[in-house]
């Protein structure tokens, strides 16, 4: 296509854009629209010539590449225009909407938003009313927890990689857009816990960390949402000092800021079961025994219902390497090792929101990780 045809044609484009131009089917342009868009093309007619001669040639080459069609019906003019033209598709056509799921009442008027509603959308959607439709356990939970119950069970996993964490993202339309209504049709509420950095105990003032009681042990948990249900179902009587969350990479180097002054004497940690997950607590321990440190220790009864109550689902990292597997499960205790280690190694995971609120409260199983 030659430069001055190409240029036409963008211009073209853009009058079709001002009438809400939809890529994937053709639309219509009025002569006097053609004309308008012609006389934006930049030395459109460098020789001087009769312009509509200029047009005509240019339309007809636009014709010939298939970008646009002319109408038959043209001007009487000496110099005979299309009174208009189709501009082409550009892109695809959509794919129709796949057949809608069988409503669940809860969220029914959904019907309404099928056709217009993204495939991520749809996605969502559709484990949504599955899991409405599994007649499930209406225990009002932290949304983490409920979105890894329903895009974890019910959810593609292509879709939902890190289903806990769909909800963080998925925030458009008429349910995911509307956290009232979202938190009333999967009966969820928001929680908001501390915020800790890599020198929590030493730097960090109050409300970054959790001190829960007068005890010498320290839980730290991976997550935020486990973070609260454990806190707000602690037993009478536990000794615990503090619960913190979300060190992340920094725990190795944030257990070199705990003194004798804090008390602590043995640290419990509790994750996700995958790669990363494990190999935090692991790097941390190996630090903890080479400076004399407090023990870090797997939470032995929640990693326990953890690989009970747990949907394994696709890691983000590949599987793990023969050798690897038994050497980070080597830190949890002996009954839970080839299990784990065999998660490791399929390149599957466990997320902790798996052992959440609903659970904690209703059973004292695990209080002896934090007694």
């Amino acid at each position: 296509m030659k430069h001055r045809e190409s240029e036409l044609l963008r211009s073209l484009h853009t009058e079709a854009e001002k009438k809400n131009w939809k890529k994937d089917r053709r639309t219509r342009l009025g002569l006097e629209e053609v004309w308008a868009a012609f006389r934006r093309v930049p030395h459109r007619n460098p020789q001087g010539e009769y312009e509509p001669l200029v047009l005509a040639r240019h339309l007809h080459a636009l014709e010939q590449s298939k970008h646009i069609a002319q109408f038959k019906q043209r001007t009487q003019d000496k110099i005979s225009l299309p009174v208009g033209i189709w501009i082409e598709p550009t892109a695809a056509p959509k794919s129709p909407a796949p057949p809608m799921p069988a409503w669940h009442p809860d969220i029914y008027w959904l019907a309404d938003e099928w056709e217009t509603a993204t495939a991520k959308q749809r996605a969502g959607y559709t484990a949504v009313n599955a899991w409405l439709m599994s007649a499930p356990d209406l225990f009002r939970v932290p949304q983490r927890e409920r979105a890894l119950e329903i895009f974890g069970r019910y959810g593609d996993e292509d879709d939902f990689l890190m289903p806990e964490k769909t909800l963080d993202s998925l925030r458009s339309g008429p349910l995911f857009g509307d956290p009232t209504r979202l938190h009333h049709v999967l009966r969820t509420f928001t929680t908001h816990p501390p915020l800790l950095t890599e020198h929590f105990i030493e730097e960090v003032g109050d409300g970054y960390y959790q001190r829960i009681g007068a005890g010498d042990l320290l839980l730290v948990v991976e997550n935020s949402a486990t973070w609260w249900s454990i806190v707000n179902t602690l037993p009478a009587g536990h000794r615990l000092g503090y619960v913190a969350w979300g060190l992340g990479g920094t725990f190795r180097a944030s257990i070199n800021t705990l003194a004798a002054k804090h008390a602590v004497t043995e640290i419990r940690y509790f994750g996700d079961l995958d790669l990363s997950g494990l190999r935090i607590p692991h790097a941390a321990a190996h630090t903890a025994r080479q400076r004399g440190l407090p023990a870090v220790m797997p939470a032995k009864r929640l990693y326990t219902a953890l690989l009970h109550l747990g949907l394994p689902r696709k890691a983000k990292e590949p599987p793990a390497a023969e050798q690897e597997a038994p050497e980070l499960t080597d830190w949890l205790p002996g009954p839970l090792r080839p299990k784990a280690a065999r998660l490791l190694r399929q390149g599957r995971r466990l997320a902790q929101e798996w052992v959440g609120y609903r659970y904690l409260s209703r059973t004292d199983d695990w209080h002896s990780d934090v007694i």
